[in-house]
């Protein structure tokens, strides 16, 4: 587990009062920016990804409002 999955992780604790125990990976886009991929375990349901073109502190603070809202 790298650094931005593991303050992914610290945020979902955060917020949700809960431990994620699903598939969670956060990878550097070639472009420039952040891709993170939550598998919630569902056969049926894809995962859901969410990516934008922000460096590593924009991206968390990204994540964070969209934890939030969600």
């Amino acid at each position: 587990m790298n650094a931005m999955e593991q303050k992914v992780l610290d945020l979902i604790k955060k917020y949700y009062k809960k431990e994620y125990i699903g598939g969670l990976k956060v990878t550097e886009l070639g472009i420039g920016g952040y891709r993170l991929i939550l598998d919630l375990g569902i056969p049926d349901k894809r995962p859901i990804s969410i990516a934008a073109e922000l460096n590593a502190e924009d991206f968390i603070k990204f994540i964070e409002k969209e934890l939030i809202a969600r």
